[in-house]
This record gives structure tokens, C-alpha cells and sequence, in this order.
């Protein structure tokens, strides 16, 4: 069994991973507080990280297992790191993809390398950056609508991919138009922001690790996956060219194939 973590913070679990396959493998698709049938928690502080890895914990106490098989994508990996620092003899094998373990200067300036490069490679790859960033203060203003925030969230999602064809196109609808908590995204910010740092015990974590990057992902740049891979003793990292944030989508037979294969290893 794998243990599925979707990432925004907030996004539908089941959107989140409508593409995911893993031939061989049963996949739980878990739902962190806040999300699909999970309840929310009190405060706005309840969605700091310490809570996430807390409702891990417990999904584990109730499966009865000594250990669990870890697939975090972006604020999941982020989830399944920080649970795998916190209790190392609790993760059997884990896959992070796309996850920041820090938000620092050198984080930032390693996504404004990949925006540049980004910007570079696509036709529409600067249009899309700018869309995304004035789509995110639209999103944030008071007066908005419901229908017109789902307008804004979409266009900030299409910088998310690299190529935009049809399987992206159908993925983002999807995963846009799912319920979302939102709220939940400002307090990953303003935790990381105050020096948040998921390697701080990395070391500690003695169990394999493959750390997967999207070359083109102007989120989370590939530099931040190779950090995770060189801070775990037994991690590995792996890029896949040419694409961005979700892998399983853009270069699906490929990704479905790297993960099945790690994982039975």
C-alpha cells in the first residue's frame, strides 16, 4: 500500500491525484485536515505542519501498520518529509515530488532561475508567469466573486505545466474546479517564512528516498529536490526534462514506471 499526500495545501485529494498510477501498488488517497471528508481544524493555526504529520501518525495507528510507504507531491512531499524526520522508524520507503524543504534566499533564487529558463523555453512561458502573479492578487482582493476567484485560480495554475496540451488542459479543469481550502496556503507561506526548515533532521531518516524533480517547475525548482536527496542518507534523486509541477501527468508512462520500480526495489 502507498500512502498518497496531495499537495497545495487545500486541494481535493482526489483531483489532486486523478492521474497517478502505480500498476502493482494499492494507493490510499489521504485526505489531511481541511481537505475532502477531513474535518477542519478550530484555528488557522491548526494547519501549521506539526498538525499534518500529527493526522499521519494517526491514519497509521488506525491501519495498524508498524510503517508506512510514503508518495507526497508539493505540500505532501512536504508532509511526508516532515513525518519522516519526526518518526524515521515509521517510513518503510517515501517518493517526494516537487516539495520545498525551506523557503530561503537560496530557494528564491533558485526559482527565479527556472522562471528565466522558463520564460526562455515557451512561447508563452513569460505571459503565463505574469498571468499567474496577476492572478493571484485578483484572487486575494475582497470584492471578488466566487465564479470569477475559480477564473483566476485556473490561470494561476496554468504555469504549474510546462506543455499545455490536452492531458494538462484536462488535469487543471479538474483539479480548478474541486473544492479547495485556501486558507490553509497562508499558513504554509508565513510558517516557511519564519524559517521553517524540513531538513533540519534529515539525516536521521535512514530509509530510501527518491526525490523527484520537474525540470521546467517554476514552484519549486529542481535544486530544492537535490537538496532533500543530498540531506537523506539513502536518497536519490531523479529530473524529469521538459516538464513542470506534476510529472504523473506530463510525462505519465515514464513517471508511472521510475516510482512502481523504486518502490518494489
Amino acid at each position: 500500500m502507498v500512502v498518497c499526500v496531495p499537495g497545495g495545501p487545500g486541494m481535493d485529494p482526489e483531483a489532486y491525484f486523478a492521474a497517478m498510477d502505480l500498476p502493482g501498488f494499492e494507493l490510499l488517497i489521504f485526505a489531511p485536515r481541511g481537505t475532502g471528508a477531513s474535518s477542519w481544524p478550530a484555528e488557522p493555526e491548526g494547519y501549521r505542519m506539526a498538525g499534518f504529520v500529527d493526522d499521519l501518525e494517526s491514519l497509521r495507528v488506525y491501519l495498524g501498520m508498524e510503517s508506512l510507504t510514503l508518495y507526497g507531491n508539493s505540500h505532501g512531499g512536504c508532509i511526508a518529509l516532515a513525518y519522516a524526520c519526526r518518526s524515521p522508524e515509521r517510513v518503510h520507503r517515501m517518493v517526494i515530488t516537487n516539495a520545498p524543504p525551506r523557503m530561503d534566499d537560496a530557494y528564491k533564487e533558485a526559482v527565479a532561475e527556472v522562471q528565466r529558463r522558463f520564460s526562455e523555453r515557451f512561447l508563452d512561458g513569460a505571459e503565463r508567469l505574469a498571468a499567474a502573479e496577476s492572478a493571484y492578487e485578483l484572487m486575494n482582493a475582497t470584492e471578488v466573486g466566487s465564479e470569477e476567484w475559480r477564473r483566476h485560480y485556473r490561470t494561476l495554475m496554468a504555469r504549474y505545466v510546462a506543455q499545455q496540451g490536452p492531458a494538462e488542459t484536462a488535469y487543471l479543469d479538474r483539479l480548478c474546479a474541486a473544492p479547495i481550502n485556501f486558507e490553509s496556503v497562508g499558513v504554509m507561506y508565513a510558517e516557511f517564512t519564519h524559517g521553517l526548515d524540513l531538513l533540519e533532521n534529515a539525516s536521521q531518516v535512514t530509509s530510501p528516498a527518491l526525490a523527484v524533480a520537474g525540470e521546467f517547475d517554476v514552484v519549486v525548482p529542481p535544486a530544492a529536490m537535490g537538496w532533500i536527496a543530498d540531506a537523506l542518507p539513502n536518497g536519490r534523486y531523479f529530473e524529469f526534462k521538459g516538464v513542470g509541477h506534476f510529472p504523473e501527468v506530463e510525462a505519465g508512462h515514464q513517471f508511472s514506471e521510475l516510482v512502481s520500480t523504486f518502490l518494489a526495489e
